[in-house]
């Protein structure tokens, strides 16, 4: 199977809540397979991502200022419509590898 990896980030930016969309195109993130993901968060959170049927992934983030880099397996997670994510701080950051 191949595929191209791109990157997505927060709509508006990258920071806080809401839709992923593409860095370079805008487009939304949707029918796809997230192969790694990236967050940074200045307070304690728990990172959810979800698609049309429910949540994919989530993550807990259990000390102030952390940082991390998550890779899913070779087939990465299978998500189901639009994806998005809550839980971020508003100076939260969030990126995913996608395709």
């Amino acid at each position: 199977m191949t595929t191209n990896i791109r990157l997505a980030q927060v709509a508006g930016g990258g920071e806080g809540n809401g839709v992923l969309v593409d860095v370079i195109s805008s487009v939304t993130v949707a029918d796809t397979r997230i192969r790694q993901y990236f967050y940074a968060v200045s307070t304690v959170a728990s990172i959810t991502m979800s698609d049309s049927k429910g949540i994919k992934i989530r993550h807990f983030a259990i000390t102030a200022n952390d940082s991390d880099s998550v890779y899913m397996q070779d087939l990465g997670i299978r998500c189901e419509g639009t994806v998005s994510v809550t839980g971020l701080s508003d100076a939260g950051r969030f990126f995913v590898y996608y395709g």
